[in-house]
C-alpha cells in the first residue's frame, strides 16, 4: 500500500513539473496567414483558406491583399453577398482601391446591378488606367448592351 502511495505520488509530482507550451499569441505574420490561405486556396480547401484570410485580416486590417483574396474566394464559391461585403468592408478600411473597386464591380455585375458596377470600375479607372480594369468596363457595357 505504502509502495503505491508513493508511486502515485511520484506520478503526480513529475506530471506536474512537465513542461507545457503555452502559445499566447499568434506567431504568424498577416502575410504568412495570408500566404498559408493561398496555398489552401490551390489545394481546394476554400473552407482553410478562409479561415487562413481572416486571420490576415485580423492581423491588418489596413492591408489590402487579404481583402482581396477572401472576396475572390467567395465569388468562386458563388457567394456573392459575401464576397460583396468582404470587398465594401475593404473599401472602408482602404479607401478608394482600384483594385477593390474593379473586383467590386465584377461582383456587383454578376449579381446584375451594372450601373453601379459601371460607376465603381470607371473610378478605378480613374484611379488607375489599366488594362484589367478596361477589360471589366467592357464586359459591363457588353451586359448592359444586351439588356
Amino acid at each position: 500500500m505504502k509502495k503505491s502511495i508513493l508511486l502515485l505520488s511520484v506520478l503526480v509530482l513529475a506530471a506536474c513539473a512537465m513542461p507545457k507550451i503555452v502559445i499566447l499569441e499568434d506567431p504568424l505574420t498577416a502575410q504568412q496567414h495570408n500566404d498559408l490561405g493561398v496555398a489552401y486556396e490551390e489545394k481546394g480547401d476554400f473552407a482553410l483558406a478562409g479561415k487562413e484570410y481572416e486571420k490576415a485580416l485580423g492581423k491588418n486590417r489596413e492591408w489590402v491583399i487579404p481583402y482581396l483574396n477572401l472576396g475572390h474566394l467567395y465569388y468562386r464559391q458563388g457567394r456573392l453577398d459575401e464576397a460583396e461585403n468582404i470587398l465594401r468592408e475593404g473599401l472602408r478600411a482602404k479607401g478608394d482601391h482600384p483594385d477593390l473597386l474593379n473586383n467590386l464591380a465584377w461582383v456587383l455585375m454578376e449579381k446584375g446591378r451594372l450601373e453601379h458596377a459601371q460607376y465603381l470600375i470607371d473610378k478605378a479607372i480613374s484611379i488607375e488606367d489599366r488594362e484589367e480594369y478596361r477589360d471589366t468596363r467592357r464586359e459591363i457595357l457588353e451586359r448592359i448592351k444586351k439588356e
